[in-house]
């Protein structure tokens, strides 16, 4: 029977080290925090390999005395708090004491530091310190990291490739500056300067730094006071979406955290406004009186709890939703919208409709209907395709369909095609059921099986003229690592300055929304959980979306007729390849029930 015994402090250490240092990104992370609890107006990160090689951060604040070297890397030692009252009023980044511990016990580090005229450093090594003695040193402290998780190889095996931990360090940095405006921050990557921000206290500066002029010029800057509650901060205006929240920044108290309710908020405010799979980018700011938060929640200090969700969740919502108004109703004040939609929040429950009801006519839509026109609810948009032959012109998706459809197509199926409805549906007798089609989702389903059978790349078309797109550095990084991929998806792309790129090539059966397909397929490139095998999948499944055709367009007696017979000989085609189902299917019995005979 194994015995109970106590652990060695080694082990101890290690141990504790997996909860504060999960990666690279975490490193970084308690260092720069670290800095700016010691007042540094500027901050030098610095990485290699991914932060496993090397990580250093360099800063000019106060830094830390010769007898309190050796005090920084023992564990719950700290300068932050001193009683229990403190953990319910924190105003530092960092206080528990166990991020330089947790550092050095899985790392080879070394910190230099000068807090007056002369400079100490010390070694630690697997928890051990190794020296401590006089050494040159700028004002402030320089901590260098080096072979991170090289005492821990199970944990080493769990972290990702160097461009992947690349990203978060990134993710973890812009978010860092974003929390300091006020402090001037450098990033570089395999000795890359990445970004440089001014220091100068702007939040709209810091955008334009990090991310570039093309992105930073569609974010709304806007600033609301809720109760006790101040919200300001940066949204996007309708041209800027992701398909995921990573553009999504939340602070509170200058601190970036996580809280579903805050996400849930925003997009609240772009209900109705945006599509489904659509996510708003922003960098929202918080400021709540400390002690109606909880920040003691976990290591890392990342996630939160707030006292009064609700106030939290509507303050978000509705300073969100003004600024998105207020940019397209310059003349209203943000304080009569906010009358405005609190006296429809006051009703909202026994009317049970959505609070942007009342103002959708005042915000512009994502997307119009394809003829330009506003959508009639009363029109019956209903063709015969006996009929349609004279109404749409050839187009490019008449195209694709020569290399689609066998010249023999129709041969021997039991379809018979009643036609087109509300320029969406297909309306067909399929093996005597009658069978109503999404033509998008089934012309969807029919591209991708195309483009998985063939065996070369996606043909490719040239740009007469080359577009530049400015991308955050994390997909940048994306398209560079994953260069070939995308040549097999029809992209040709090159570097150009420091934070574009430039499409040479796109695929053929793209369409004019060329920067928009290859942004959605970059940020699907972003699931570090996928193999290249599964990420060219989702790069098809993209284009086979982009590529067939939409909802609202008229078809053709020709054209219904080639998607109907080739969608019939399918074997997947139940579902497309985003797994939406393609059609309902009613049989002569379901109809006898519904109408009761």
């Amino acid at each position: 029977m194994n015995r109970i015994k106590l652990l060695d402090k080694t082990l101890i250490d290690k141990i504790a080290a997996g909860e504060v240092v999960e990666r690279p990104a975490s490193v970084v992370k308690e260092l720069v925090e670290n800095s700016l609890d010691a007042g540094s107006r500027r901050i030098e990160a610095e990485i290699a390999g991914g932060g496993l090689e090397l990580i250093r951060v360099a800063d000019d604040g106060s830094g830390i005395a010769e007898a309190d070297l050796l005090l920084a890397f023992a564990r719950h030692a700290t300068s932050k708090i001193s009683e229990e009252s403190h953990l319910w009023a924190l105003t530092s980044m960092g206080f528990r004491g166990e991020a330089l511990s947790s550092i050095g016990a899985v790392s080879k580090a070394e910190m230099c530091s000068n807090p007056d005229q002369e400079g100490h450093c010390i070694q630690v090594e697997g928890g051990e310190v190794l020296s401590l003695k006089p050494a040159s040193s700028p004002p402030g402290t320089i901590i260098t990291v080096r072979d991170l998780f090289y005492n821990t190889p199970a944990r080493k095996k769990f972290v990702k490739s160097a461009i992947t931990e690349g990203n978060q360090v990134y993710d973890i940095m812009l978010r860092l500056a974003f929390s300091h405006p006020e402090v001037s921050f450098s990033f570089s990557n395999e000795r890359r300067r990445v970004f440089l921000t001014s220091g100068n206290g702007r939040i709209d500066q810091v955008a334009l730094a990090v991310f570039g002029q093309d992105y930073a010029r569609r974010l709304i800057q806007f600033e609301h006071q809720y109760g006790t509650i101040r919200v300001h901060g940066l949204t996007s205006n309708l041209e800027l979406t992701r398909k995921n929240r990573k553009g999504q920044i939340f602070l509170v108290n200058g601190r970036v955290v996580k809280n579903p309710i805050l996400s849930v908020a925003m997009e609240e405010a772009y209900r109705g406004l945006l599509l489904n799979r659509e996510r708003p980018v922003g960098i929202i700011y918080l400021t709540i009186p400390p002690g109606q938060i909880d920040v003691n929640v976990h290591p890392q200090k990342t996630e939160i709890r707030f006292d009064d969700e609700r106030a939290v969740f509507q303050a978000v919502k509705s300073s969100v939703r003004t600024a998105l108004f207020q940019q397209n109703n310059p003349n209203i004040t943000g304080e009569e919208f906010l009358a405005r939609l609190e006296s429809e929040q006051a009703n909202q429950s026994s009317q049970k409709v959505p609070s942007y009801t009342k103002y959708q006519s005042t915000l512009p839509l994502r997307y119009n209907s394809p003829g330009g026109g506003e959508f009639n609810e009363s029109a019956d948009k209903w063709s015969d395709a006996k009929n349609a032959e004279i109404l749409p012109e050839p187009t490019r998706w008449d195209e694709t369909w020569q290399q689609l459809v066998p010249e023999n197509y129709g041969s021997g199926s039991r379809i018979t095609i009643f036609g087109q409805w509300q320029d969406s549906y297909l309306l067909c007798e399929l093996d005597e059921r009658l069978v109503i089609v999404d033509q998008h989702a089934a012309h969807e389903r029919l591209l991708f099986n195309q483009l998985k059978k063939s065996e070369s790349p996606v043909i490719q078309q040239e740009l007469a003229v080359p577009v530049a797109i400015e991308l955050p550095d994390d997909l940048l990084m994306i398209a560079e690592e994953k260069n070939e991929l995308l040549q097999g998806l029809g992209y040709c792309l090159d570097r150009f300055g420091e934070k574009s790129m430039v499409i040479r090539m796109i695929p053929a059966m793209a369409t004019d929304q060329e920067v928009e397909t290859l942004m959605e397929i970059l940020e699907q490139l972003q699931n570090s959980f996928l193999d290249d095998e599964l990420y060219l999948d989702a790069g098809l499944k993209i284009l086979a979306c982009k590529g067939s055709v939409k909802a609202g367009q008229r078809l053709g007696q020709m054209e219904i007729t080639r998607l109907l017979e080739e969608w019939s000989r399918t074997d997947t085609r139940d579902f497309c390849p985003h797994g939406r189902p393609v059609c309902m299917v009613l049989e002569k019995s379901d109809l006898d029930k519904l109408l009761k005979r």
